[in-house]
């Protein structure tokens, strides 16, 4: 099977372009290098709360799905589709579509040809999406975007990407938009 995204799928999530800055905790980042990735794996027993992440054992092959900064590494998980099954997607410990209720994704709302978005940024190993899913085979197909980048000294005068520490990016354009970043009280 093939992963088709929706005709809109480009224009939701544009990639950056090296050159572009973003702001960590209260350090500025400049992207160097812009990488596009399909990642495909598949569980084929019960999992219960299993990390995407660089320690999981099985499948191998998943420290691209989370960020690291000491490798110069940021990551944006964009959509998941899936083949069968109904898994649950946390975002850490909270579910990823309800902040109060563990909903479940199938392969009419979230299939391979309409994935689902998860717009989740990364930068460390803790920032990374967990699933539960009963004893089914199910293929999960990832689109993930990663950015290299390198430390940028000083402030910038042109507009950069705020990252937050609950996963999520706000575009910083204005001093006053910077103000309602640090009133937000989640800039890690």
């Amino acid at each position: 099977m093939s992963f088709t995204p929706y005709t809109t799928y480009r224009v939701h999530y544009p990639s950056l372009k090296p050159g572009y800055l973003m702001k960590i905790g209260d350090k500025f980042y400049m992207v160097i290098t812009v990488r596009e990735n399909r990642k495909t794996f598949q569980f084929t027993t019960a999992q219960a709360k299993t990390p995407l992440a660089i320690e999981t054992a099985a499948p191998a092959g998943l420290e691209s799905m989370t960020g690291k900064l000491t490798k110069n590494r940021v990551v944006h998980l964009q959509y998941v589709g899936i083949d069968a099954g109904t898994p649950t997607l946390y975002w850490g410990t909270e579910p990823l579509l309800s902040k109060d209720v563990e909903e479940t994704i199938d392969a009419t709302r979230a299939g391979i040809s309409n994935p689902i978005a998860i717009d989740r940024w990364s930068y460390d190993d803790a920032m990374r999406l967990l699933l539960t899913q009963a004893a089914v085979t199910i293929n999960y197909y990832f689109q993930i975007m990663e950015y290299e980048v390198v430390p940028y000294e000083g402030t910038p005068t042109r507009p950069y990407l705020h990252l937050m520490s609950n996963g999520q990016a706000m575009l910083v354009e204005s001093e006053e938009t910077a103000k309602t970043v640090s009133m937000l009280g989640r800039t890690a």
